[in-house]
């Protein structure tokens, strides 16, 4: 399955977050405390600060609490954890109590966890420790938090709007028609259970298949459902992860049309000559449908740095073999920096460059950001679309690499990256770079079991924390959401693939 970006192994140590490993819907997340003392403001937004700000090798974890407080002494606190700024988490607080006479606010967040800090008499920081083990002294983290009047509280805490008696109303309204190329509909011209599509938003409101940030859906060529949640709208790009590896490969397969090298059957090695001195008798049985597939056996290394696109080809290619290249799946993010790699030596130019001229412009996407590292782009990630563009190359998938008329991806390589060509798992099958997920595969949501007689084949680009593209061909539909459901021992990320199948689908009247 997919590989954890980053990986928090030192995550149990910090007894202040043992409690995120919960899924915390909003009806519970939010917990009260009648303090007896009288009531002083220290209500608001709290971020960690810089300086204790929980530090990890490949990031920055962020604690973050909200507290709220009445006239009667009545105070409300929730929180979370961000991720390089970013959501991450929700931390469950189970009670809160400020004491006016000593300044001390106690947060008490797990059976034996609890937070002990002072407030200054400016009500602007609080300076204090997490605590695990009172008996413990060396279990004792220093955690300041200070306040934040910056942070958009309803990205942390708001899924939608309320109205003035604090209930949420959900109104539909079909998508405004943008000049990109996209045609718009009614959802009510395909749906004819409006009591059924309403309490599926109520459900995704509620956090019943995790942290849903955009929600849309195009049937017969046309967007009848963009919905965005979290203080999310279609104005700002969202982080796609591994739905990159995705893109990837439908701009490699543009690539090996143009240069006429349609066969993926051939060595990897054909493409990088230079590093011939580098061929065993294992490694040069690794053909690029290896790479496309993740079955090459190359191992998995994060730590490589690279100051130059070709500078991981060699380092990967110089790296002993952990199986036999055929012989088994193994997810692999450099598997994919090699394609780009390639890309970029038959281009000449790296892929974002490439994507922008020979994709992004003519499907109408005209702003996105790709990271590089030191200059060299992460073909296997950290691409951000705006969730509208995701659902462009849905469409684009669905009708063959056609749009309007043109072929910009080659039909056939469409043919053969979409269809399995191994198991990834028992609920999985795997393409080139993109999921695939029929009736043969298990269910893992429930008991694990084969799926329904009816499921339908689907199409995906899957990408860590809940993002996805899924193309269910014979419905002629396309499915995107977004999210933030980054925590991924709760299984909240891959909610969307059921809610897909058992809720998104029997709305359209299809069982």
């Amino acid at each position: 399955m997919k590989k954890i970006k980053f990986v928090l192994l030192s995550f149990v140590i910090f007894g202040f977050l043992i409690s995120c490993r919960q899924t915390i819907s909003p009806e519970t997340k939010h917990t009260e405390f009648v303090n007896k003392e009288h009531y002083v403001s220290i209500d608001g937004l709290w971020r960690v600060t810089p300086e204790t700000a929980i530090q990890f090798p490949n990031g920055t974890l962020e604690p973050v609490i909200q507290i709220s407080g009445d006239a009667n002494g009545k105070l409300t606190a929730r929180g979370c954890f961000l991720w390089d700024s970013q959501f991450y988490d929700y931390w469950e607080i189970k009670g809160v109590q400020y004491i006016d006479s000593s300044n001390q606010l106690v947060i008490d967040y797990d059976e034996r966890g609890i937070y002990k800090g002072i407030v200054d008499s400016k009500k602007e920081n609080i300076r204090g420790l997490a605590i695990w083990d009172e008996a413990d002294t060396s279990d004792h983290n220093k955690i300041d938090f200070i306040r934040d009047e910056n942070t958009d509280v309803n990205k942390l805490f708001i899924p939608y709007p309320s109205g003035s008696d604090g209930s949420i109303k959900y109104t539909y309204h079909q998508p405004e028609k943008r000049n990109d190329q996209l045609q718009t509909a009614s959802i009510f011209e395909f749906v004819k259970d409006s009591t059924a599509f309403y309490n599926l938003i109520e459900k995704i409101i509620k956090q019943k298949f995790g942290r849903v940030e955009s929600f849309i859906i195009i049937k017969d060529q046309k967007l009848i459902l963009e919905e965005y949640f979290y203080g999310w709208d279609r104005s700002q790009l969202h982080p796609i992860h591994s739905c990159t590896k995705s893109i990837t490969s439908l701009l490699l397969g543009i690539t090996l049309e143009r240069h006429k090298k349609p066969e993926t059957d051939v060595p990897v090695f054909d493409f990088f000559p230079q590093y011939d001195s580098l061929k065993t008798s294992e490694n040069e049985k690794i053909t690029l449908k290896h790479v496309l597939t993740m079955t090459s056996g190359l191992p998995e290394d994060d730590d490589f740095e690279k100051n130059d696109p070709d500078d991981l080809v060699k380092l990967m290619l110089s790296l002993p073999l952990e199986s036999t290249p055929g012989e088994k799946f193994k997810y692999n993010n450099n598997g994919t920096n090699i394609l780009g790699s390639i890309i970029n030596t038959l281009e000449k130019k790296q892929a974002d460059d490439f994507a922008k001229e020979v994709l992004f412009n003519k499907l109408g996407i005209s702003e996105f950001y790709w990271h590089r590292e030191n200059d060299v782009l992460q073909c296997h990630s950290d691409l951000q679309l705006f969730p509208a563009d995701m659902a462009k190359i849905g469409l684009l998938v669905l009708n063959y690499g056609s749009w309007n008329g043109e072929q910009i991806v080659p039909k056939e390589w469409i043919n053969r990256s979409t269809k399995p060509q191994v198991a990834e798992s028992e609920f999985f099958d795997y393409g080139y770079q993109w999921w695939y997920r029929s009736k043969r595969n298990k269910s893992w949501w429930e008991n694990p079991v084969h799926g329904s007689n009816n499921e339908h084949d689907m199409l995906l680009a899957l990408g860590y924390g809940g993002q996805f593209i899924m193309i269910i061909r014979d419905l002629n539909m396309v499915i995107v959401t977004t999210s933030s459901d980054y925590n991924e021992s709760n299984g909240m990320w891959l909610a969307k693939v059921p809610m897909v199948i058992e809720e998104v689908v029997p709305l359209f009247g299809y069982h």
